[in-house]
């Protein structure tokens, strides 16, 4: 059996490391851009939020989109709109045309995870379902770690300007290379037929899910799965985006690193994160059982990684540089892990293939309602304290309270229809 369809993932974890590329830029870049707009630090965490902002709402609008135009569409379109964003965030001259882009930004990137999740379950075999999405996302812990020290040699021998013209062309490349290779399994000729019929044929795990037409986010939102998974994907994202948004700034600041290092610090935690990314969920895989799979049992794995993820309440507490990346790495590792598991876990669980992309699209709302969060809440506790130890302490909570969520809510089904009920006979009239 032929195995093509991994040319379609590693399209997809190139798409990945594209995106977060683009999104760790300007954090590398935001103590230049403070210096030289003569930003607060409240108004920096603004900036680093506020591509948040058009990402979340649209991200509903973005799953619709989805499910209606397919995943392999809207990854292209999608794409085109936030590297042009991308690019002209290097033309911006204040605070309210950077602003501009970062929302232009935000409004490309907002179907990004649901995509990445949605061609998995087209593409994927259940039983390779949770590693396929790992290795797809270890791409946005790799665009990190890559990205920073990257973006950060850019502005050493140039400027920062050049470095968001750089790395949005990057995306732009990515479209035309996509567009002219992938589809759907159905429709995508250089596909060995013995191939594309074991897709088909695997990717339900042998589930009959008969298309019913979806029960819309009305329905999804009335199940206390769909909580679960909003709620723990939260609090894993929220600690994502403060050391995405604010590890470099510490560095430079509290530990009074250089831009360079900054970046070669920002890049390690992220690049073993990509390996354990791989290796947890690959392993989840191998446990795992169809029927395990159905009955939403990934969740355990879920919760690990959240408590491992709550390993950053610690940081405050910890002098050597040594320990603190070890944290640091821990942390991000596994909070970087949680999403990838959450996104398997929601396929298992879901039942209606119409409703796929406004499931997928509410789970990563979850995500970044609460990480739009945590570039702002940081700036603030960082400007009120004068240290980050606050901000650190603050994500491990959220971490045990994602963990609570997962093991207690996420369970169940999603876009389940129950069967009508039947009128008992003698009682019509």
């Amino acid at each position: 059996m032929t195995k093509r369809r991994f040319w379609v993932y590693f399209l997809l974890f190139l798409f990945n490391m594209i995106a977060y590329t683009d999104r760790v830029n300007i954090s590398v870049a935001g103590k230049p851009i403070a210096d030289e707009l003569g930003l607060s630090p409240v108004a920096l965490g603004y900036l680093f939020s506020s591509f948040l902002w058009a990402y979340v709402l649209m991200m509903l609008p973005g799953g619709r989109l989805i499910d209606r135009f397919g995943p392999h569409n809207i990854a292209a379109i999608a794409t085109a709109v936030w590297s042009v964003a991308q690019m002209l965030t290097g033309a911006t001259v204040n605070f309210a045309t950077m602003l501009m882009t970062r929302l232009g930004l935000g409004v490309g990137e907002a179907p990004f995870a649901p995509v990445t999740y949605r061609s998995v379950g087209v593409w994927g075999p259940i039983k390779e379902r949770g590693t396929a999405i790992a290795a797809i996302s270890a791409g946005s812990s790799l665009g990190a770690a890559a990205g920073a020290p990257f973006v950060a040699w850019i502005i050493s021998v140039s400027s920062w300007r050049w470095s968001f013209v750089v790395t949005g062309a990057v995306g732009l490349v990515w479209v035309v290379i996509w567009r002219s290779l992938v589809s759907t399994p159905e429709r995508t000729p250089w596909i060995p037929e013995a191939e594309r019929q074991h897709i088909i044929a695997e990717r339900a795990g042998g589930l009959e899910t008969p298309d019913h037409g979806g029960v819309g986010y009305l329905g999804l939102i009335r199940t206390p799965a769909m909580w679960g998974l909003f709620v723990s994907q939260g609090c894993m994202v929220y600690t994502v985006y403060l050391y995405l948004s604010w590890l470099p700034n510490y560095l430079q600041t509290q530990r009074h690193m250089s831009v360079m290092g900054s970046g070669i610090y920002t890049a390690l935690p992220f690049l073993i994160a990509s390996a354990v990314n791989i290796i947890a969920n690959w392993m989840g895989d191998k446990a795992m059982s169809v029927d395990a799979v159905h009955a939403g049992k990934r969740r355990y794995l879920v919760a690990i990684c959240l408590l491992m993820t709550a390993s950053g309440l610690l940081i405050p507490f910890v002098e050597s540089l040594t320990a603190m990346i070890i944290l640091v790495t821990v942390a991000v590792s596994f909070a970087n892990c949680g999403p990838a598991t959450n996104g398997a876990l929601t396929n298992d669980l879901l039942r209606s293939p119409a409703d796929a992309g406004r499931a997928l699209a509410f789970l990563v709302l979850g995500g970044n309602t609460f990480g739009l969060c945590a570039p702002i809440v940081t700036g603030y506790l960082v400007a009120a304290t004068g240290s980050f130890d606050s901000a650190f302490v603050a994500a491990g909570v959220l971490a045990l309270v994602g963990a609570t969520a997962a093991l207690v809510l996420s369970r169940g089904t999603l876009g389940e229809q129950k069967p009508a009920r039947l009128t008992q006979p003698g009682l019509v009239g």
